[in-house]
């Protein structure tokens, strides 16, 4: 047998200090503080993601995750046994099943991953109205215009007919982009484009890099399986064009340099939104609006607990922020949706306890 990969003690010492730092949070702020700290431990397992321990009162997690993983995949297997711990302790339960009936209750109530592995797939509904979605974009590469701009806009018609009549759904959650330590100003237009006009839920996350040994802070999205897939296709489309655009448009108009960089990529957010605004308007007047899901918030609410608002500002009216959002005014989604990303969930081939 293969022995297990050895890793730096130091980063050990990091990520059990993380993680008990994450535990805090999830008991301040989702479970008011009604569990005490348990112990934590590595494992070399093969089997399990992790497991909860009620007799040594210790959260055992795979070493193969907690050094091969995202934070946000390592901290949703934490939460499982976090609940687990929470169905042992407080509720004091102990004639069920690991995953009885009480522990899928507190999954439920705290917006918690009961399941074994994996993130919940779109329903069939879901599905069928994706490729309709995905032929439309592929339409809206057309060279021409008209065509083009027609394919788009029954693309988001279709989208927004869906939710407007889809029957309530399980929820899931994404993190997109690459955590970093400050946010700029486009990056956090884009977060309120994604939830105004493509039916997901948007905040701002913590999460842990051991390499600098810092928390950093990424976009995380809720909503149904399919509008999460579309919301990160939406963001990763969107953010390769403003960087196409920017290295011609920005090139030939003389900008240069960080600062202008920024400013252009908030201008295109806000010309592309501007474009989604205008097509809100012409489904308002055919009687279709879209007022959110209080279901998706209630799911934020149950998976973070006390949430706050953070006010920002971003320039316009520059030169760098007025080029921006001409090309963002002008811009098509003409892409198809599946296939795009190459993720399909959170498996690591081990379950969690």
């Amino acid at each position: 047998m293969k022995p297990p990969p050895a890793y730096p003690t130091h980063l050990e010492q990091r990520y059990l200090r993380a993680l008990l730092q994450e535990w805090r949070r999830v008991n301040h702020f989702q479970l008011r503080d009604s569990l005490k700290p348990p112990a934590f431990e590595l494992s070399d397992t093969e089997k399990q993601l992790g497991s909860w321990s009620a007799a040594t009162r210790t959260i055992t997690l795979a070493r193969a995750l907690v050094h091969g993983k995202p934070w946000g995949v390592v901290t949703e297997v934490l939460r499982h046994e976090i609940a687990h711990q929470y169905t042992s302790e407080v509720l004091c339960v102990k004639d069920e099943s690991a995953h009885g009936p009480a522990f899928r209750d507190v999954c439920e109530r705290f917006g918690i991953d009961a399941k074994a592995a994996g993130l919940p797939a779109a329903n069939p509904e879901e599905a069928r109205v994706h490729r309709r979605v995905e032929k439309l974009l592929a339409l809206a590469g057309s060279s021409n215009r008209n065509e083009a701009e027609a394919a788009m806009a029954e693309a988001r018609r279709q989208m927004l007919l869906h939710n407007l009549q889809a029957p309530p759904s399980n929820y899931s959650w994404r993190h997109l982009g690459t955590p970093s330590g400050r946010t700029p100003a486009w990056r956090r237009l884009l977060s309120g484009l994604l939830r105004d006009h493509f039916f997901v839920e948007t905040l701002w996350v913590r999460v842990y890099h051991v390499a600098t040994d810092r928390w950093l802070t990424t976009l995380e999205v809720c909503g149904t399986p399919g509008n999460v897939e579309m919301a990160e296709w939406v963001h990763e489309w969107l953010v390769a064009q403003a960087e196409r655009l920017w290295a011609i448009d920005g090139k030939a108009k003389g900008l240069a340099g960080p600062a202008e960089h920024a400013r252009y990529l908030s201008g295109l957010v806000r010309g592309f939104e501007e474009r989604l605004k205008q097509s809100a308007t012409e489904s308002a007047k055919a009687g279709l609006v879209w007022v959110g899901d209080p279901a998706a918030k209630a799911f934020v609410g149950k998976r973070w607990g006390r949430l706050r608002s953070i006010r920002f500002t971003s320039s316009r009216g520059d030169e760098a922020s007025n080029a921006g959002f001409a090309q963002g005014k002008a811009l098509v989604m003409n892409k198809p949706v599946a296939g795009t990303t190459g993720r399909s969930g959170r498996q690591i081939g081990m379950s969690k306890g």
